[in-house]
């Protein structure tokens, strides 16, 4: 019997420390607005891991909003130049970015999207690109 507490207590220590660990390192956060349809769209739900490592165009990142630090940003990496990042939404007409706010520090991106898994019929990997596929939505939002 003490044996079984012992591994039951090793059990539940591993666990909270996985929970406290993901908690650091995954979020979540949801798509509002159009600014990155036709890829993500308004209701889209994203796990965000932290960024660590190299930022690449292409990337769906995650940034404090610099008008409203309570907001944040869901925005597409366009280039990277000496420790400054250009953010843009892949549908510009729709998209307040870099265009408005200038670049940003690579250090302001926090976030890095990484997987949709909402809503159900969207869920996969996070496209590295603007979507050109056979996503009727991606066709009406594009015309």
């Amino acid at each position: 019997m003490p044996r079984r507490w012992l591994v039951a207590i090793l059990g539940a220590a591993a666990g909270t420390a996985a929970v406290a660990y993901a908690a650091r390192r995954l979020d979540a956060v949801a798509v509002r607005g159009l600014s990155m349809a036709p890829a993500l769209l308004p209701g889209d739900r994203l796990l965000v891991v932290r960024h660590r490592g190299r930022l690449r165009p292409g990337h769906v990142v995650v940034v404090s909003d610099p008008r409203d630090a309570t907001r944040e940003l869901v925005k597409r990496v366009s280039t990277l130049d000496a420790g400054r990042v250009s953010l843009l939404g892949d549908n510009r007409a729709e998209s307040t970015d870099t265009r408005v706010f200038g670049p940003f520090p690579a250090s302001a991106v926090r976030w890095r999207a990484v997987l949709r898994y909402w809503p159900p019929s969207r869920i996969g990997f996070v496209p590295s690109s603007i979507s050109t596929g056979s996503d009727p939505a991606a066709h009406a939002l594009s015309g």
